[in-house]
């Protein structure tokens, strides 16, 4: 069947831009460390048990997480000090997080313009056009908030 083909067409494009853009796939960062920032890039500042349940993650793993982002420089940790308990540490995406979140977007967008470059100015049109009709069908919302890790089968 037609549409079976191009279904596989499609996962292949997209298994191909995953594997070359995503910075999991290149050894940039951890699943745990990417889905981190993308919350709290969502979310803005979240404590540590926040982003454990929002993660579906344990909250010593995501201490170990944001250790690490935070010697990178990607986060800033905190306790709530005089304004709240102070048991509890809050998590913020600092200038630099956000920068390299930019940075692997840009990196994809590029990727994804190599690709359509090998088509003409016409076939670009064209696909656009199929593209937009075919999410202009749907009620997916694709701003929603990632899948839990625990719960995703594969990245």
């Amino acid at each position: 069947m037609a549409s079976e083909h191009l279904v596989e067409a499609l996962l292949r494009l997209s298994r191909l831009i995953r594997r070359s853009t995503h910075p999991i796939h290149r050894s940039d960062i951890t699943p745990e460390q990417y889905w981190l920032l993308k919350r709290l890039h969502r979310a803005g500042p979240l404590s540590i048990g926040a982003l454990a349940d929002g993660l579906g993650l344990t909250s010593a793993s995501v201490t170990v997480a944001c250790k690490r982002l935070e010697k990178a420089g990607l986060v800033q940790r905190c306790r709530q000090g005089e304004t709240g308990d102070e048991r509890v540490v809050l998590v913020t995406l600092t200038e630099r997080g956000l920068a390299q979140l930019k940075a692997w977007q840009e990196r994809r967008r590029q990727f994804l313009d190599a690709l359509l470059r090998r088509l003409s100015p016409d076939e670009q049109e064209q696909l656009f056009r199929l593209i937009a009709r075919i999410l202009d069908g749907t009620e997916m919302d694709f701003a929603a908030d990632p899948i839990p890790i625990g719960n995703r089968e594969h990245l």
